[in-house]
This record gives C-alpha cells, sequence and structure tokens, in this order.
C-alpha cells in the first residue's frame, strides 16, 4: 500500500509539471512542424535549432516539413497533419473562415517580404510613384497585387493604373531578366536568384516594408484546440525556435552549413544570402528591444484590418482578437 501511494504521489508531481518537462521524464512529444514553401535559405533557422538539439532540449521530436505554400501550410493545421506551422499573418487573414481556429504565437517577420523587382536601366522602381502605370508580372488568382494597389492608394496614388500580368511564378524571373515585362512580384528572398539572372543590368528591389507598409508577415501559428491542451509544448517549441533564429542570423555560414545536413541540395552560397536578406525582416528595433517573436497587439490590429479593407474575405472577417495569442514568447526575450 506504500509503495502503491509513493508511485500515485510520484505520478500526480509528474503529472503537474509543465510539458516539455514532462516529455524529458518520459517519451519526447512528437511535433510536425509545416513550413510555408519547399525548403528554401530563408527556412535555415528551423533547421539550425534541430541540428543544435534546441527542440530536443525542449523534450520535443520536431519534423520540420516543406509544403507547396501558404494556403498548404494553413491546411495542414486546420486538418491537424501539423502541431505547428510558418504562417503567413496577411495570407490566415485573407483565408477568413478557414483560419478562425489558427492563434498566431511569434512573429519572425516583422517586416512584409513584398517587393517590386525592376531592372536599371529600365522601369526602376525606387519610389511609390514609379508603380503608376506600371506593367506588374503577378498572379490574378493571388491576393499579393492587392496589397501592391493598396499600398499605392497609402501614398495618395491611383492603384487601379497598375498593370497586372498574370505571369506563373516559375516564369517571371526570366521574363524580367528577357525584359519582356516592365517588374514583377515576389519576395524580397529571390533577389539573390534575380541579381544572377539579370546580364544586362541591375536588379532593384523595391521593398513595401521599408516605404511605409507596417504590417506583420510570416509567424508561428499553432491550431487554438491544441494550444489549450498542449501549452508547455508550444511555450518549448517557440523557445527553441527563437534560439535557432538567432544563431543563424548572427552567423549565416554555420546556419547554411547545418541545413544541407537536411537539405542537400540547398547552395550554401545561396542560404547566406537568403539569411541576410531575412535579417532585415526580422531584426528591427522592436527585436532589438524586446526579442525575436515580439508582436503588439496594435500593430497586430493594423495588419488585420488593413487586409480585410483590401483584400477579397471569404465568410467570417478574423480580427485581431481571433489570431492574437500571447504569453507564448520566452520569459528571457532571446535578442538579436
Amino acid at each position: 500500500m506504500k509503495l502503491q501511494k509513493l508511485m500515485g504521489m510520484a505520478l500526480g508531481l509528474l503529472a503537474a509539471l509543465p510539458g516539455a518537462v514532462w516529455a524529458q521524464a518520459g517519451k519526447p512529444v512528437d511535433v510536425n512542424f509545416t513550413l510555408d514553401f519547399i525548403a528554401l535559405g530563408r527556412h535555415a533557422p528551423w533547421y539550425v535549432a534541430l541540428a543544435k538539439g534546441y527542440y530536443k532540449e525542449e523534450g520535443l521530436n520536431v519534423t520540420v516539413t516543406p509544403t507547396k505554400g501558404t494556403a498548404d501550410a494553413i491546411n495542414s493545421l486546420v486538418s491537424g497533419l501539423a502541431q505547428l506551422s510558418f504562417v503567413d499573418v496577411p495570407s490566415l487573414v485573407a483565408s477568413g473562415a478557414a483560419g478562425s481556429g489558427i492563434k498566431i504565437v511569434a512573429v519572425n517577420y516583422q517586416k512584409p517580404p513584398y517587393c517590386v523587382f525592376s531592372l536599371n536601366p529600365g522601369a526602376n522602381v525606387t519610389k511609390p510613384q514609379d508603380m503608376v502605370g506600371l506593367e506588374l508580372g503577378s498572379s490574378t488568382a493571388s491576393f499579393v497585387p492587392r496589397i501592391h494597389q493598396a499600398f499605392m492608394k497609402m501614398h495618395g496614388l491611383d492603384g487601379s493604373t497598375l498593370k497586372v500580368v498574370n505571369i506563373d511564378g516559375s516564369a517571371r524571373v526570366a521574363m524580367l531578366a528577357a525584359r519582356k515585362v516592365q517588374s514583377i512580384d515576389l519576395f524580397v528572398m529571390s533577389e539573390p536568384g534575380i541579381k544572377r539572372a539579370v546580364k544586362d543590368g541591375e536588379a532593384k528591389c523595391f521593398l513595401l516594408g521599408d516605404n511605409g507598409l507596417d504590417i506583420y508577415s510570416n509567424s508561428i501559428g499553432v491550431r487554438a484546440d491544441y494550444l489549450q491542451k498542449n501549452p508547455e509544448v508550444v511555450r518549448g517549441f517557440v523557445r527553441a525556435a527563437l534560439r535557432g533564429w538567432k544563431d543563424a542570423l548572427s552567423n549565416p555560414e554555420e546556419a547554411a552549413r547545418l541545413q544541407v545536413q537536411y537539405v542537400k541540395a540547398l547552395d550554401p552560397a545561396l542560404i547566406v544570402d537568403e539569411l541576410k536578406i531575412v535579417r532585415r525582416l526580422a531584426v528591427v528595433p522592436d527585436t532589438e528591444k524586446d526579442g525575436y517573436g515580439t508582436m503588439t497587439r496594435e500593430k497586430m490590429r493594423r495588419t488585420v484590418d488593413f487586409i480585410n479593407a483590401n483584400v477579397e474575405v471569404t465568410g467570417k472577417r478574423l480580427s485581431a482578437d481571433d489570431i492574437l495569442q500571447e504569453g507564448f514568447l520566452p520569459r528571457d526575450a532571446i535578442r538579436p
């Protein structure tokens, strides 16, 4: 009886411990984390945390899984195929009712990566006024052109003058390099590849996030019911992941060496170049002050309101209160 009583007390004590500690006392918790696309250099921080054992220290057995895009990443959460995901906040808001059960617990891209690439000599877009009447190679099925048009409106310009040309993502760089289109719409992380492709001029990136578009982008998302049942698992994942972000952005060469152990097809030099660009999105005064992952209700509200006002949303419109979940960042901030 005494032995049974002692065992019962021990189990009770373990059950009261945080989820990560409980995992370390027994079997590690399996976590599937999905990316927002195929694994590229911009994703090195997640692999750095994996290679250095940061997830394992939290009692987590993490699998990093590529996807076909942001919609796929969101669906992986909704369906339960993934426990956490690298979710773009504007895309989450644009998904409307489909994303209503997802919470954002940390913001990685403090600036949005939307970029207008042009050539010099050529359209040479360097200011908002240069977008008036501009031919932009993008996708008419995407909401991103609406972002560009809303950005123009912010600056008192007529967004309807932007001439959106439907060009498949895989063909855009070649079309720009061949000067068959004045400009293209891609994320800023594409800059190294575009510069390599252009032989007769200088590829220029006009980054909306450096010119007044102050909204959040890619973040760590989790389904609300999983978060409620596994708060310490989520805290442990966020803590480990942000350590990976700190290391990768502080030492991109090391990060490249570590990532190619998992994604062998990647060019280490391109990984380094992408990470230097990602640093521009992630290291801002807010993260220097409050650490990686930081987010404020005011900026989240601004992000959500901007998308709701400028992008067609199906069904329920999400609010900042619907998606923002505070309290899961490390107690000791992980600063750049």
